[in-house]
C-alpha cells in the first residue's frame, strides 16, 4: 500500500482523522528551522496569523481526537500554514503527509456533513467537554444576533424568590421576589425595548396578583435606574426602556419587588402538583441566575427539577401540561443546592446580591443562616427559552 492510500484508510473514521491531523501537523510545526513552539514565534517566522497558529497548537494537543476536529482551524487556513512551513526546513514527506490529512479533513466536512458547523454539531455529542463548549459557543452566537435584532442586551438577568409559610394558613406559602436585570444597555435607537412588570392598580386586590412593594430597591443597583416609560396595555403594565444615550458606558439596572400572599401551596391542589418559579428573559443576556430561597419546612426533602422549554412554537409553557413535553429542551445545566453561609450566595456579576437576600430575610423575619437555596445559572440563555425550577409536592395528608 502506498503512503497516500495508507493515510486515506486510516482516516475513514473521524477519530482516526483527528489523530492523523495531530500527528502530521505536529510534525510540521516541530521541524520548522530555528523556531520555538510558541504561537507568536511560529506566526512571525511563517508570516501567518498568530490567532490561527494558537488555535492549531491548542487543537492538536487535545487528548481526544474528536475535540481536535471541532477546534482546529479550517482546511484553507491549515494549508496556508503548512505551505509556509515548507520554506523553512520541513521535509517534503512531512509536508505531503500533512496536506493529505488536510484534504481528508476537507472531504469529511463537505462529503459527510456539508458544512463545518454541521460537523461540529454532529461530533460534539461524542465528548462531554466538546459538547459543553459547542453549546456555549452556539448560545453566544444566538446572543449576539438577537441583541442586534432586539436592539438591547444585558449582563445579568436575576430572580431571587423567597418562600415563607403564611402566618394564617400553615399550608399556604407567601412569595416574596426581587427580579430584574443589571447592566442593561440599548444598542439601537430605532427599536422599542419593552418589559412586562406588574399589573394595573385596579387588579391588585386579586389574591394571586403580584403586588409591587414600595421599598426602593435602587440601593442594590450597580448602575443608574433604567429610564422607563410606563403604560397600561390590555390589563398589563408595559415598561418601555427609553434611555437618551446609546453606548457601551450607558448601563442601567432595572429591578422590581413583588409580594404574593399565599401565592403558592405546600401540597398538590386543584390538579396541580408542581410549585416553583419560571423565568423567560425579556432581552438577550450574558448570564441568567434564578434562586429559589426556601424558609421554614417548605418543600423539605423534595429535590427540585429543571424544565427548559422552547417557547417559540406555542408560547410560555405550563409544566403541568404534558402536551408541552415535546417543547422541552435537553440542557447541560443543573440545579445546585448552595451550602450554608453568605459566601455561597455571592454572584460575581452582582456584588450586592447578598445584601438583597439579607433584606428579604429581614423583611420576612427569617434568619439568613436558616435558608435553603437552589440556584440555576446559565451562560448565554437562549432568547425565547423558558427556564422553570419546579418542586413536585405531595398530596395534602389532611384532605378527605
Amino acid at each position: 500500500m502506498n503512503q497516500t492510500a495508507e493515510i486515506t484508510s486510516q482516516c475513514e473514521k473521524p477519530e482516526a482523522l483527528g489523530a492523523r491531523l495531530q500527528l502530521t501537523l505536529g510534525a510540521v510545526l516541530k521541524h520548522i528551522d530555528g523556531c520555538t513552539q510558541r504561537p507568536t514565534d511560529i506566526a512571525r517566522h511563517l508570516d501567518v496569523s498568530r490567532v490561527m497558529v494558537s488555535r492549531l497548537l491548542n487543537a492538536i494537543r487535545k487528548p481526544n481526537p474528536i475535540e481536535t476536529l471541532t477546534r482546529i482551524p479550517g482546511p484553507e487556513t491549515l494549508r496556508s500554514i503548512v505551505r509556509a512551513a515548507s520554506k523553512f526546513g520541513v521535509s517534503r514527506a512531512e509536508i505531503q503527509d500533512a496536506l493529505i490529512s488536510i484534504d481528508e479533513f476537507d472531504n469529511l466536512i463537505r462529503d459527510q456533513y456539508g458544512t463545518r458547523t454541521a460537523m461540529n454539531a454532529a461530533l460534539s455529542s461524542a465528548n462531554e467537554q466538546t459538547l459543553e463548549k459547542f453549546e456555549q459557543s452556539s448560545r453566544y452566537q444566538v446572543f449576539k444576533g438577537m441583541s442586534q435584532i432586539v436592539g438591547a442586551q444585558s449582563s445579568l438577568w436575576l430572580t431571587a424568590m423567597m418562600l415563607t409559610e403564611n402566618k394564617d394558613d400553615p399550608k399556604g406559602v407567601d412569595v416574596s421576589t426581587i427580579h430584574g436585570t443589571s447592566g442593561l444597555r440599548r444598542l439601537r435607537p430605532d427599536t422599542p425595548v419593552r418589559f412586562v412588570y406588574g399589573i394595573p392598580p385596579e387588579y391588585e386586590d386579586h389574591r394571586q396578583s403580584p403586588k409591587r412593594e414600595s421599598f426602593d430597591v435602587s440601593s442594590f443597583m450597580l448602575h443608574e435606574p433604567a429610564p422607563i416609560t410606563v403604560e397600561e396595555e390590555n390589563g398589563q403594565i408595559i415598561n418601555t426602556f427609553s434611555p437618551d444615550q446609546v453606548g457601551k458606558d450607558a448601563l442601567y439596572d432595572m429591578f422590581s419587588e413583588v409580594y404574593i400572599p399565599k401565592g403558592s401551596y405546600k401540597y398538590a391542589k386543584d390538579g396541580r402538583s408542581k410549585r416553583g418559579t419560571t423565568v423567560i428573559p425579556d432581552i438577550p443576556v450574558v448570564t441568567l441566575v434564578s434562586d429559589v430561597i426556601l424558609c421554614d419546612d417548605i418543600f423539605e426533602g423534595i429535590e427540585p427539577e429543571l424544565f427548559v422549554y422552547n417557547t417559540m412554537p406555542r408560547g410560555g409553557a405550563d409544566v403541568e401540561d404534558r402536551k408541552r413535553d415535546i417543547d422541552r429542551v435537553p440542557v447541560s445545566e443543573e440545579l445546585v443546592e448552595l451550602g450554608s453561609g453568605l459566601v455561597e450566595l455571592e454572584i460575581n456579576e452582582f456584588p450586592k446580591y447578598v445584601d438583597m437576600v439579607r433584606y428579604l430575610c429581614e423583611k420576612n423575619r427569617r434568619s439568613i443562616d436558616s435558608i435553603r437555596v437552589y440556584r440555576l445559572r446559565v451562560q448565554y440563555p437562549v432568547f425565547g427559552f423558558q427556564y422553570t425550577i419546579a418542586f413536585r409536592v405531595p398530596e395534602d395528608p389532611t384532605a378527605s
